[in-house]
């Protein structure tokens, strides 16, 4: 069994509406995919709504998680996993 491993993560002090964060993880994965192609030149894909692959085969994905009071978000963590 392949275990899913965390690469980094980081956290974000934030006051803002939880809809502002809409769509968030994925406009993550498009960021990664373009620095990889801009800065390695390897084309990577993104399988909605959290996944990057490569060569249709998935190496990690993208996980996020808030710390609400309301509906404000104070904390958002961000972690990159990837799979061994």
């Amino acid at each position: 069994m392949q275990d899913d491993n965390i690469a980094f993560s980081f956290v974000v002090t934030l006051n803002c509406d939880i809809k502002n964060l809409d769509g968030l993880t994925i406009e993550i994965a498009k960021t990664m995919v373009e620095v990889f192609k801009q800065i390695y030149n390897i084309h990577l894909d993104i399988k909605f709504p959290n996944d990057i692959v490569y060569q249709s085969k998935k190496l990690g994905g993208i996980l996020t998680q808030t710390k609400l009071r309301g509906e404000i978000v104070e904390y958002l963590v961000i972690g990159i996993r990837h799979k061994y």
